[in-house]
């Protein structure tokens, strides 16, 4: 049950290290791409905040929510599935 614990912490921390590097070689690489990304990340908070939540709770929302995180957020999804697709093959189940 350790190991477990351990292989899947081990698992997230590996994937957001992949994600950050990826923003980075985005940002390198394309900066007018990754200022579209940035651009749909925006869009997509103004999606969240307008959604009618009660305005004590948005508040909260649109404090602790930027288009960085979100942006972040997506390249660390990516790299997670990424390297579950890489390890699917060597899984003992």
């Amino acid at each position: 049950m350790f190991l477990r614990l351990l292989v899947s912490t081990s698992t997230i921390f590996l994937s957001m290290i992949v994600g950050a590097f990826a923003l980075a070689l985005v940002a390198y690489n394309s900066p007018e791409t990754l200022s579209m990304m940035l651009g749909w990340a925006r869009d997509l908070k103004s999606v969240i905040t307008g959604t009618g939540i009660d305005p004590k709770y948005n508040i909260w929302v649109e404090l602790l929510l930027e288009e960085r995180q979100l942006l972040f957020m997506f390249f660390t999804i990516g790299a997670r599935i990424f390297l579950a697709l890489l390890a699917a093959p060597f899984q003992s189940r």
